[in-house]
């Protein structure tokens, strides 16, 4: 091989070391019941600073730091079954608002009639008043960040299935107006 092909091979290799190593960080592996590791401490040292978790930072994954991962996903507005995986990790570690990201896959599989309606994928600033009118009525637990993701549509679903409407996760005419009804009354 010569040097400009040994080059580029490197390059090539470097390249997917780094892309490998990004891309791992974006994703928590969860933390299995029964766990005792240093990971099992990070997540109790980080549920304890934020009120969640009362017992020892031991590093066991027991049902005192199963309660707390309990507590705090239900604060949170996400599925609450005490699993520490990666939603609640994301949200725990990074932040709401890196917990609300939009799936680029899921989001151009949502198809709507009505261009005015709100969908999954949708950013901007119709999405900020939509999450602020959630949290005024206690449905969004995120930050106000302008993304339609996977916080903002679980608190639509939970939103429309609690005023009897179609909980399909679309934030059309009818559920606005229903949301705008709920929070002046």
């Amino acid at each position: 091989m010569d040097r400009k092909g040994a080059r580029i091979l490197s390059a090539l290799v470097a390249a997917v070391l780094v892309l490998s190593i990004c891309l791992s960080a974006l994703a928590y592996e969860t933390i299995p019941f029964g766990t005792e590791s240093t990971q099992v401490q990070a997540l109790q040292r980080a549920l304890k600073s934020k009120g969640y978790y009362k017992g020892t930072v031991d590093g066991t994954f027991g049902q005192k730091t199963r309660s707390a991962v309990y507590r705090y996903q239900k604060a949170i507005g996400i599925t609450a079954d005490g699993r520490a995986g990666n939603k609640t990790l994301t949200a725990l570690y990074d932040g709401l608002s890196a917990a609300n990201e939009i799936d680029g896959k899921k989001a151009a599989a949502v198809i709507t009639k009505n261009p005015d309606t709100l969908y999954y994928g949708c950013t901007g600033s119709k999405v900020k008043s939509l999450q602020r009118m959630l949290k005024k009525a206690g449905y969004f637990k995120g930050s106000i960040d302008g993304k339609f993701g996977d916080l903002t549509i679980i608190a639509v679903k939970r939103f429309q299935w609690a005023h009897g409407l179609h909980g399909d996760g679309l934030a059309g005419k009818t559920t606005i107006t229903t949301l705008k009804n709920s929070i002046t009354d």
